[in-house]
């Protein structure tokens, strides 16, 4: 809910080369975060060794956890605490823009934004994740620009929400809300309704945004995610929420898999018959094929649509905006988008079982892992592993 407070496009803003700014920097203010997977728990090699972290937190158990100093914490209120250090910083601002340090961080920037358009560029059939976030982003932004903050964005998932964090800029805080700290799934519908609630029923509590007006609440699902409550798009229409739910489908959790229905259906026939040693069957994160969530909310009462091009999506996105019903876009993106991650998945389920029966983790897995969010992250918590991320 925080993110925002300094707007994306903000000079001020690094949130896209924040590997860089965790290596390099002597001193780190956390103003209410965590130092948990999401941050890779203040530890090195993402963080610096030398680095100097101050937290700030109103809950006193938090501070000095993982790479924190509890003597270098301040219990309190984020927003007190901050106008107390700006009351004794009085006229000092900060003479570095022309250091190393802050050319490495424009650099690192420059580059991670230029390999973001580079993948939201691909051109090919079924979309890339990137494609369809750069699609959906561009068209909401031509229908409510960003600046107004009148859309309020709701993620869950795997690559759903990890890919879609960066894409879709905050320039308001209180205008995003995620699975966050514990990354639970099934939790991104009930949040829309309450997000619905809080901005858009009589007498609202919400308040964001520019004008403080009406909001559209955008929730992106994976398609797993979307399973564990897709129901409550049922109370979406019986409450007339117009949200809008664009559910990925690249049919299984990270992946799918196969490319064809009639490869999955050959699978589904092996794990049926019990025949799986004659042929591959249905691994463990396989979903059914580009099931037909829209479905759903044609059940309800709602608008269903299916999107396998850009152009498609961007028809539906715009009529999902200015419908006055739940919507459900069936995002048909690529199945097998991330083969790399699922074998880092499987590399680091191997490593793990290794562990839990008293031998070593070895080094690879903990490397391989590292590409792996959130289930990896929560796994290596619970055995104190440090997650590597990209930029």
């Amino acid at each position: 809910m925080g993110k925002g407070i300094v707007p994306d496009s903000s000079p001020y803003n690094f949130s896209a080369a924040r590997s860089t700014a965790f290596k390099d920097s002597d001193v780190i203010l956390i103003l209410g975060a965590r130092l948990n997977w999401i941050l890779s728990f203040g530890l090195p090699p993402k963080w610096s060794p030398n680095a100097t972290i101050i937290q700030v937190d109103l809950c006193a158990e938090e501070l000095g956890k993982n790479g924190g100093h509890s003597s270098l914490s301040l219990v309190g209120d984020v927003g007190l605490i901050i106008e107390q250090l700006v009351a004794q910083l009085g006229d000092w601002r900060w003479q570095g823009q022309s250091s190393p340090f802050y050319r490495s961080l424009q650099a690192a920037k420059s580059r991670n934004t230029e390999k973001a358009a580079q993948k939201a560029s691909v051109a090919k059939l079924p979309m890339t994740f990137e494609k369809a976030f750069d699609t959906i982003k561009s068209t909401l932004d031509s229908l409510s620009p960003p600046g107004d903050g009148n859309i309020i964005h709701v993620s869950e998932g795997a690559n759903a929400m990890d890919i879609s964090r960066s894409i879709f800029a905050m320039e308001h805080p209180r205008t995003r809300l995620d699975a966050g700290t514990y990354a639970t799934m099934g939790v991104g519908l009930g949040y829309a309704i309450a997000a619905y609630a809080a901005y858009n029923f009589p007498q609202p509590e919400g308040l964001a945004g520019s004008d403080g007006g009406r909001k559209k609440i955008v929730a992106i699902e994976g398609d797993s995610a979307f399973g564990f409550s897709g129901m409550e798009v049922e109370t979406m229409a019986r409450y007339q929420m117009d949200i809008l739910i664009f559910v990925m489908n690249n049919s299984g959790v990270y992946r799918g898999d196969t490319d064809t229905p009639e490869k999955w259906q050959k699978r589904q026939e092996h794990t049926v018959a019990g025949t799986t040693a004659e042929g591959k069957g249905l691994t463990a994160w396989s979903l059914g094929y580009e099931t037909n969530y829209q479905k759903i909310a044609e059940m309800a009462g709602g608008v269903g649509f299916v999107a396998r091009t850009p152009d498609e999506l961007k028809r539906a996105t715009e009529e999902g905006y200015r419908s006055r019903v739940p919507v459900v876009v069936n995002v048909i993106v690529d199945p097998q988008a991330d083969l790399p991650m699922v074998s880092s998945m499987t590399s680091y389920s191997l490593g793990f079982i290794l562990q839990g029966q008293g031998r070593e983790f070895p080094a690879v897995y903990r490397s391989e892992a590292s590409k792996c969010s959130p289930l990896a992250g929560f796994l290596m918590a619970r055995h104190g592993t440090t997650i590597e991320e990209g930029e």
